[in-house]
């Protein structure tokens, strides 16, 4: 199992927009992200900065799939972001791992 953990920012004044759209994440969504073995996956937001963790079993086959779904929850999310997910591009900024303890 691979642990991924990402950085995003959000842009100044959409902090609790993106708040409110992660209440009411797309049923769709969620379901793509269990169905592509993403598992026990949390955003962490500071300000307007965002972490986030999850655990996959193959993250490059997970992104490879492209979930059109997931895509378009991408796109409605992009006017809210200074760095976004990067799923669809490759750019996703990832955290290096220095410490883990099970």
């Amino acid at each position: 199992m691979q642990r991924v953990a990402t950085f995003m920012l959000v842009k100044e004044g959409m902090e609790e927009r993106y708040r409110e759209e992660h209440r009411h994440v797309w049923p769709e969504v969620l379901e793509g992200i269990t169905r592509y073995g993403i598992e026990n996956y949390s955003i962490f937001m500071m300000g307007r900065m965002l972490f986030s963790y999850f655990e996959v079993e193959d993250l490059d086959r997970a992104m490879a799939a492209a979930d059109p779904v997931n895509q378009k929850w991408q796109e409605h999310m992009a006017p809210l972001m200074d760095v976004g997910s990067g799923v669809q591009d490759g750019s996703t900024v990832c955290l290096e791992e220095v410490f883990h303890l099970d």
